[in-house]
């Protein structure tokens, strides 16, 4: 029984190699085998301030932090990562007794791409990139504001985490 059982996990495992099949983050190269990138500052079509500053320094954090590509600047770069922030919205999930806020959905769409500096080719692209992120309401403006500026950091990195792994992996 000891040898069937055996048997079977190796027969396993070589199929599970063999048919393409892998752990997120082992995928082959990057796009065009790029070993350097330049992350440009986003168009950002709302009026949400510092949208653009906040998901850029997130998107070099994540890039920096796997230690894969160089991050660079655009003259160095044989890739560049451009986008654009599409819609920021923040509205109210719920309300107290008194009608007064108690929680707001914050959503940030982006739309990205990856181009190859040689030839300008698209090496990567995603549309319609959705993140959202709740927080609790309070009737101090200055902490209410803090809670949705952490909001959009976390909504920031959640979004630089994913863009890396789907560039990485190529979807």
């Amino acid at each position: 029984m000891k040898g069937k059982t055996s048997l079977f996990l190796n027969l396993l495992l070589l199929l599970i190699s063999a048919c393409g099949y892998h752990f997120m983050g082992t995928g082959g190269d990057f796009p065009g085998k790029i070993t350097t990138l330049a992350i440009s500052p986003l168009e950002n079509r709302t009026k949400e301030p510092n949208l653009s500053t906040t998901l850029v320094a997130a998107f070099r954090r994540e890039f920096i932090f796997r230690r894969e590509l160089d991050i660079v600047g655009t003259h160095e770069a044989e890739a560049i990562l451009k986008g654009t922030i599409r819609s920021f919205t923040s509205h109210s999930l719920s309300y107290d007794e008194q009608g007064r806020v108690r929680e707001y959905r914050i959503n940030i769409t982006l739309d990205l791409f990856l181009a190859n500096k040689r030839d300008e080719s698209i090496l990567w692209r995603a549309d319609g990139l959705r993140r959202f992120e709740e927080y609790l309401a309070s009737s101090d403006v200055i902490i209410n504001e803090e809670r949705k500026n952490r909001a959009i950091r976390k909504i920031a990195s959640d979004l630089a985490e994913e863009v890396y792994l789907r560039i990485r992996e190529g979807f």
